[in-house]
């Protein structure tokens, strides 16, 4: 009998941010952790090629409760995003993202270990002066 592969499940969010971080620095300006009201997004980009400030929430497994940090991303952030450990990721519902206007990136543990499974919708909640002072931050700060 075939011995079945484990899923690994020791990944933290941390690692993901990590890794997602790394990959998405090369062209763009991120920032780990970023105060949002009472809360912290995990990652914000600012993309260098259109402008665009994005919001990624990271989990590793837990799909749902990142899709509802990410909804919230939307009043900043031009586009949302959730990450999930790769392992997990074909359990999302492309679904419930559609409906929400979310987008899906796939992270593994190994640098460059990154898929963009789903693009996401421009935000039509986005409160522009909100959406402006992130990005002067990140781009003053100069954080690569």
């Amino acid at each position: 009998m075939e011995k079945q592969k484990k899923i690994k499940r020791n990944i933290s969010e941390k690692r993901l941010v990590n890794v997602l971080r790394n990959y998405l620095r090369r062209n763009n300006y991120t920032k780990c952790q970023v105060r949002h009201y009472e809360k912290r997004i995990d990652l914000v980009m600012v993309c260098s090629d259109s402008g665009e400030l994005c919001a990624i929430e990271a989990k590793t497994e837990n799909w749902k409760r990142a899709i509802e940090q990410a909804v919230v991303n939307l009043a900043v952030a031009e586009r949302s995003y959730i990450a999930i450990y790769s392992n997990f990721a074909h359990r999302v519902s492309l679904e419930e993202l559609d409906k929400n206007g979310i987008g899906l990136i796939s992270v593994g543990t190994k640098w460059g270990d990154v898929k963009l499974i789903k693009e996401a919708d421009s935000s039509p909640f986005v409160n522009l002066l909100m959406n402006e002072r992130l990005k002067q931050k990140l781009l003053l700060e100069g954080t690569k």
